[in-house]
C-alpha cells in the first residue's frame, strides 16, 4: 500500500511538473507573441510617423513654393511701383483711412480735411499720438476733399511701396495658407485692394516729364478711363 501511495504521489508530481512546464511554455509563448505585437506596433507607429514626417515635408515645400511664386510676382509689382513719381490716388476716404493705418501705423483726422498751407508758420494737419510705423509726410494740400466722401491724396511712389507691401503682407505674406484659419478681418479687404493696385500698375505706361503725374481712381462707380 504505501508503494502504490509513493507511486501515486510520484506520478502526481510528475504531472505538476509537465503542467507547470507547459504553463511556462505557453506563458513564454505568449510573451513572445506580446513582444512580436509590440514590435509590430512600433514598426507600424514608426511608418505612420514617417509617412505624416514626409507628408509635412511636401506640404512646407509647397508651401515655399508657393509663398516663391507669389513673393516674386510682388517684387516685380514693388518695382514697378517704385519707379513711380507720384500719384493723384482718389478713392473714399473711409478706405484711404484703412490704407493710412494699415501702411504707416496710424492715420491723422487732418487727413480728411487736409487745406493748403498759406504761410510757413501755419501748422500743418491734426497732430498725431504717437509715431508712424513709416511717416508718409503727407503735408498740407496733399490731400484734396471731394464730394461724397471721396478725396484725392498725392501719393508718391515710396509710399505706393509701403502701402502695397503691407496689402500684400496681411493678404499673403505669412502664410498662404493662413487664409483659410486666420480671423483678421483686414484680409478680406487688403487681397482685393492690392489686386486693384497691382492691375492698374500692370496698365501704367511711361509718359514725358513735363506731363503730370499718374492718376488711380479706386472706386467700381467710376470709368476709370478718366484716370490716366
Amino acid at each position: 500500500m504505501f508503494k502504490t501511495l509513493l507511486e501515486q504521489w510520484q506520478a502526481n508530481q510528475e504531472q505538476k511538473r509537465v503542467i507547470a512546464a507547459d504553463k511556462w511554455e505557453q506563458e513564454k509563448r505568449w510573451r513572445e507573441e506580446d513582444r512580436e505585437e509590440k514590435r509590430l506596433k512600433q514598426a507600424e507607429q514608426a511608418k505612420l510617423e514617417q509617412e505624416a514626417d514626409q507628408k509635412r515635408a511636401e506640404k512646407r515645400a509647397r508651401e515655399e513654393e508657393t509663398y516663391s511664386i507669389l513673393y516674386g510676382a510682388h517684387r516685380r509689382v514693388m518695382k514697378q511701383a517704385a519707379t513711380v513719381s507720384y500719384v493723384s490716388l482718389t478713392c473714399h476716404e473711409d478706405t484711404w483711412t484703412f490704407l493710412a493705418r494699415r501702411a504707416f501705423g496710424m492715420w491723422s483726422p487732418g487727413w480728411l480735411t487736409s487745406v493748403t498751407q498759406d504761410r510757413p508758420s501755419q501748422g500743418g494737419p491734426v497732430a498725431k499720438d504717437g509715431p508712424f510705423r513709416k511717416d508718409p509726410n503727407l503735408t498740407p494740400g496733399r490731400i484734396v476733399k471731394q464730394d461724397n466722401g471721396m478725396q484725392t491724396i498725392e501719393v508718391s511712389g515710396d509710399n505706393l511701396v509701403t502701402i502695397l507691401d503691407r496689402l500684400w503682407e496681411t493678404a499673403y505674406g505669412s502664410n498662404i495658407y493662413l487664409t483659410l484659419t486666420d480671423t483678421d478681418p483686414n484680409r478680406a479687404a487688403c487681397g482685393p485692394l492690392y489686386s486693384r493696385i497691382e492691375k492698374w500698375l500692370e496698365g501704367l505706361e511711361a509718359s514725358a516729364v513735363s506731363k503730370a503725374g499718374h492718376a488711380f481712381v479706386l472706386d467700381e462707380r467710376i470709368d476709370l478711363s478718366r484716370a490716366v
